[in-house]
Parts: structure tokens; sequence; C-alpha cells
């Protein structure tokens, strides 16, 4: 019988569990279960964070377990704490790689397209991760946008339709965009979208309702 993934998930996320606990954590006998573990989440779009971050910890202290597809393991676990932005696991995973890891071109790239999403500078990274396959990794524009519509709705509460369509990157076609809209339930109100919280907006339109007309005029002649 074929496991479905999830299910599938599961269990390795149990068994990883128990590898992990008192001095197991790092045992270097795991380390090939944990590598296929974290292929299996980019496969199927899972995340298990603590048992990615352990592979960084068998390298970091088991040196000898480095071969030449090492690295390419970093890039993975790398990838996928990028995609959990506004939380800190890429901090954390970054801070277990030696300098040679650090050192390694597809590495800086990782940092650069972090940096760019941790500073805002939104359009410049849909440009960016274009350059290179991993960030086509399952679920990474996805978990791009996700933290994106995060700081729109910490920095706006109305911001022009075209201008969050360019921090959205690119898109097939505006029913991408409206679907976007709708799953933050934001409102679009023709070339704008509402992003503040809807006590907000409710509060604004019980203040325009209660101000009449003569007491308007004067504020408004006053220069």
């Amino acid at each position: 019988m074929v496991m479905d993934p999830e299910t599938q998930f599961e269990q390795m996320k149990e068994e990883a569990f128990y590898s992990m606990e008192g001095l197991g954590r790092l045992n270097p006998e795991k380390l090939d279960f944990y590598v296929d573990y974290l292929k299996f989440q980019v496969e199927h779009g899972f995340y298990d964070g603590d048992a990615n971050l352990n592979i960084l910890k068998l390298y970091q202290f088991s040196p000898d377990l480095i071969t030449r597809s090492s690295i390419d393991n970093v890039h993975l676990v790398l990838t996928k704490a990028l995609m959990q932005l506004p939380n800190s696991d890429y901090v954390y995973c970054r801070a277990q790689l030696s300098q040679d890891m650090i050192d390694d071109n597809l590495t800086k790239k990782i940092d650069d397209v972090a940096t760019l999403l941790e500073t805002c500078q939104f359009p410049e990274f849909w440009n960016v991760i274009q350059e290179e396959k991993i960030f086509e990794m399952t679920g990474f524009v996805e978990a791009a946008r996700r933290f994106i519509c995060h700081v729109v709705r910490l920095t706006y509460k109305n911001i022009e339709e075209e201008f969050l369509m360019q921090l959205l990157g690119p898109m097939e076609d505006k029913s991408e965009f409206m679907d976007i809209v709708a799953e933050n339930n934001w409102d679009h109100n023709g070339d704008s979208v509402f992003v503040g919280h809807k006590e907000e907006m409710v509060e604004q339109k019980e203040i325009i309702e209660k101000m009449p007309i003569e007491v308007v005029t004067p504020i408004l002649a006053i220069r």
C-alpha cells in the first residue's frame, strides 16, 4: 500500500524527533536519514526546521561526514529556512556553517536573496531569484509572497494596486493577484487595496459620517 506524503511526513517527523533526544542528536549514523528526510520535505513542500538544523550541526561537530554533496544539502537547508521568514530559522542555520560553506558561491547567492527580502527590496528580489534553479523549490514563491504580505500589512493601510503587484512579483494573470487579496482578507477598491485591519476601516468610515459639512467648511477655509 502506497503511503500518502502527509502520513509519511508525520512518520519521518516522529522518527526524527526521537532520534534527536539527548546525545542521539549528534549520532553520525543518522545523517543519511536526515538528508533523505530533508529531500522529502523539499519535494513535497513540508518543513521540519529542527531536523534540518541538525544536519548542519552534524557537519559542524563531525567534519569527517562532509562530502562533495554536503554543500548541496546545506543549500537546501538554507533555502527551506529562508522560506520561514519572518521567523529566524535562516539566522540559526547560517550560524552553523563553516567558513568554506559560507564562501561557496551559491551560499553567497542565497545570502544575497535573504538580504533583499529582509531589507524589503522586493522588486530586486524577484529579478535575482530568476538566476538560480534552487529558488524554483516547491513553495518558495508562495512563501516569499506570504512574507511580503506580512510586511505590507505592517507598513500600510492603503496601497496602490499597481505598486502592490510589483512587490508581489510576476504573475500569470490578474486573477492570481485577486486570489492573494482574497486570501489575506484585504479589500480591493478600484486602483487601491485596503490592507489594514477591518476595524480601522470601520472607525474611519464612522468619523467621516459624523463630521457635518458646517463643521468641515470653516476648517477647510483656514490657510
